[in-house]
């Protein structure tokens, strides 16, 4: 069976800076009609950035939506000039940790919560970060505190449910993949 929905029509309920929220009527497969709430996000990367110390470098940054702070990887969304998406994750570790890095690796793309945002998401994998010589302008709106921690210092925060960030998970993962092959620097 093909499961292809048909959009029919969509209205734009909100276009913001960070994203856009649509309703979108679509033909089912079965012929019938149903609606679908959407947000849509330009999309983001995330940076799995680890020291040479072999910790893995996070902020610490209130989150409206969770109404509390919230443990991640580095990341920020990809600005509409942004062509290059390395370079974004490049700004981003900069902006947020002060670090650049001798090497970036790209390390796979995924949608963050695909049953009403399209937002997706690059990971990348830095390491030999040292401190940047140009710090690039934050945020003005965003205040982080930065945290190192070792595999199993972010392994209990995330037992314990400090850290819930989807991405910084995934990173976490991604990190004992690595150690588990013995290739904890890239």
């Amino acid at each position: 069976m093909n499961l292809e929905e048909k959009v029919l029509s969509e209205e734009i309920f909100f276009k913001g800076h960070v994203i856009e929220v649509a309703k979108e009527t679509v033909e089912l497969p079965n012929g019938e009609q149903s609606t679908r709430e959407i947000v849509h996000h330009h999309g983001a990367v995330g940076i799995f950035a680890v020291t040479d110390e072999d910790k893995i470098v996070l902020v610490n940054q209130w989150r409206a939506p969770i109404r509390k702070t919230s443990l991640e990887i580095p990341a920020g969304k990809i600005d509409s000039e942004d062509h290059d998406l390395m370079e974004t994750a490049i700004r981003e570790l900069n902006e947020e940790t002060r670090y650049t890095a001798k090497k970036i690796t790209k390390i796979y793309g995924f949608h963050s919560a695909v049953g009403f945002a399209d937002e997706y998401l690059t990971l990348y994998h830095a390491t030999g970060l040292v401190s940047v010589e140009t710090e690039l302008p934050q945020d003005a709106d965003e205040f982080l505190n930065l945290m190192e921690l070792t595999f199993d210092e972010v392994q209990d925060k995330i037992k314990s449910g400090e850290i819930t960030d989807v991405k910084t998970i995934l990173a976490v993962a991604y990190w004992e993949i690595l150690r588990l092959k013995g290739e904890l620097h890239g």
